[in-house]
């Protein structure tokens, strides 16, 4: 074989090893579900700071007093994924369900916005059918630098708000993050039971 073509042929390996390494794969705790893509920037000490693909998610969002989101905000989404659609797909289901917690709104700023969202599954990632619902839209998040604190267990708004602040604690420096706003993330259907895997996300500042 010519010298030009083994150089060739190196640098094509190479190329695809580097590719293959840097690829996300889907975490176990993604149970065989699409999951958004990520890439592990660093790991901490209770924490990590994770890179994300651009993605487009189905949405839906409310105000409340009480911090807590509302059932039927699941609902709305579910019923997009079930068929209420323009073009009447079948959606599967992803993970996770990802909720953005944005508090302090309000004339009195004792209200907090919650958007919950569905990732669409990675082949409809491109054009995604638009819901029926006019309160259900389809949102892209860009690429986004978070922090991310995972635990387990059954998880519920007073457990987030104090993984919050514990990841706030560790990271122990407020300008490497928005404070506005934060996510919660979970992964698991109510009848999992064991091995539950939750997060709780603080956007990096860039």
């Amino acid at each position: 074989m010519p010298r030009l073509a083994v150089v060739s042929l190196v640098l094509l390996v190479t190329v695809s090893t580097i590719t293959a390494i840097q690829a996300p794969s889907n975490p176990s705790f993604c149970r065989n579900l699409d999951c958004p893509r990520y890439t592990v920037i660093n790991t901490f000490n209770g924490y990590e700071l994770r890179r994300y693909e651009p993605s487009q998610w189905v949405g839906t969002r409310d105000v409340t007093r009480t911090n807590q989101r509302n059932p039927k905000m699941f609902w709305k989404l579910f019923s997009y994924i079930s068929g209420n659609n323009t073009e009447g797909l079948k959606i599967p289901m992803t993970a996770p369900v990802l909720n953005v917690h944005t508090p302090g709104v309000g004339s009195n700023n004792q209200e907090t916005v919650l958007e919950m969202l569905f990732m669409i599954p990675h082949d409809k990632q491109p054009y995604p059918p638009y819901p029926v619902d006019p309160t259900v839209y389809i949102t892209r998040l860009p690429a986004l630098n978070v922090y991310v604190k995972s635990y387990g267990g059954y998880s519920n708004q007073k457990k987030k708000l104090r993984r919050v602040e514990e990841l706030k604690s560790e990271i122990n420096d407020k300008t490497l993050y928005y404070s506005d706003h934060f996510y919660s993330a979970g992964y698991d259907s109510p009848w999992q039971m064991e091995n539950r895997h939750n997060e709780v996300w603080l956007a990096a500042r860039q």
